[in-house]
């Protein structure tokens, strides 16, 4: 039955490569949808992760690293030190700003490191020298045309471009400096009189000596200063990654639902014109002597012939469209080929084929044999 299948799917070739591309832009089309909203998890996922931190302190009562405003004590860095078992508290000061260049507005989220905490690949220039130095994101070279050793206004103080890199969360690209740049910002620039409404200190990057236990550390941190919460990274990527979902989860998963019903119905409407128009060959096989349960089968394999083929179509697509968007765009990742939305999307795709191949049930149970001899 398979050799039947597949000699019929051969009977018109260009019929059925355009309907494998039919269907595998269907494919193309969830996976773009489901890879983007995968992409915004991992964001969220490797921006905590990339900050190389055994530990991260929080203000009490903030359980997340994007996205919030943490605020904590100063002091605290001297007392947090002093437990047994930190090597060091590397503090990190997180500032959202709106960037504006010729009337063209993006949030930033601006981190302010020290030690650690910075970014964690420069993909062109140099690492932070100076307090006027910055690192930005490459969707904000591409999207405002900067170069390295440009100006970046931040209201009205200049900071110099001496890098790129490639880090983002909720679509808002981020950018770094140090705490002389802070600083210098701050005193000097229109920010100043608004001083009182940005943290100095935001979180802690606590580094551990190997041999000490995480979960007691951290009880003896938060001991030690009450005003902070001690959160494992792990912990922090799942608060984020949960915060992610409550935003995005609703649209997307509206959209990919969408998407699967047409899906459904292009391969349900695929199958069935494809029926009707070889209704006399099926006529022909039944006067050969097919069965219905063989005739049937033969469906199935073909419906599944075009899935198999057109699977590849779509990943080739889905590739493509990914590339172009995060290209023109950097500041989105598209991960294609998470393994739980890849999987569940073929899986599907393999259901639609097979509910494809029950919807001419009807046209072939009917068929008369005589009508192959029709025309003759």
């Amino acid at each position: 039955m398979f050799l039947l299948a597949w000699r019929q799917a051969l009977l018109d070739p260009l019929r059925t490569i355009l309907t494998s591309i039919a269907v595998g832009s269907v494919i193309a089309v969830i996976l773009i949808l489901g890879g983007f909203e995968q992409g915004q998890y991992y964001q969220l996922k490797q921006n905590i992760l990339n900050r190389n931190a055994d530990l991260i302190i929080t203000q009490a009562g903030v359980s997340n690293f994007i996205a919030v405003r943490s605020s904590i004590p100063q002091l605290a860095r001297a007392d947090i030190k002093a437990v047994k078992g930190v090597i060091d508290a590397h503090p990190i000061t997180a500032i959202p700003i709106i960037y504006n260049k010729n009337n063209v507005r993006t949030p930033v989220y601006v981190l302010v490191y020290d030690t650690r905490g910075g970014p964690s690949s420069i993909i062109k220039g140099h690492e932070i020298k100076n307090g006027r130095d910055i690192v930005i994101d490459i969707s904000l070279a591409k999207k405002y045309n900067i170069k390295l050793g440009d100006s970046f206004n931040v209201t009205d103080f200049e900071f110099k471009v001496v890098g790129f890199t490639k880090e983002a969360a909720f679509m808002m690209p981020f950018a770094f400096i140090n705490y002389d740049g802070m600083i210098d910002l701050f005193i000097e620039s229109e920010i100043a009189p608004d001083l009182s409404t940005f943290p100095l200190l935001s979180f802690m990057l606590v580094e551990l000596d190997p041999a000490a236990d995480k979960t007691i550390v951290a009880k003896k941190i938060e001991q030690a200063v009450p005003s902070i919460d001690v959160i494992k990274p792990e912990q922090l990527v799942k608060n984020d990654v949960n915060m992610g979902k409550v935003f995005f989860k609703p649209i997307m998963g509206l959209l990919v639902t969408i998407g699967y019903v047409i899906g459904m119905l292009v391969v349900s409407l695929i199958m069935y014109a494809d029926i009707r128009a070889r209704i006399k060959s099926f006529a022909v096989l039944k006067s050969l002597g097919f069965s219905f349960g063989r005739l049937f089968t033969c469906v199935i394999i073909q419906s599944f012939l075009l899935l198999v083929t057109a699977i590849p179509i779509g990943i080739l697509i889905a590739m493509s469209i990914s590339i172009f968007i995060e290209t023109m765009s950097p500041v989105y990742i598209i991960q294609l080929f998470e393994p739980g939305m890849f999987s569940q999307t073929l899986l599907a795709f393999f259901i639609f084929a097979f509910i494809g191949a029950l919807i001419p049930v009807h046209a072939i149970r009917k068929t008369d044999p005589m009508l192959a001899f029709q025309g003759a």
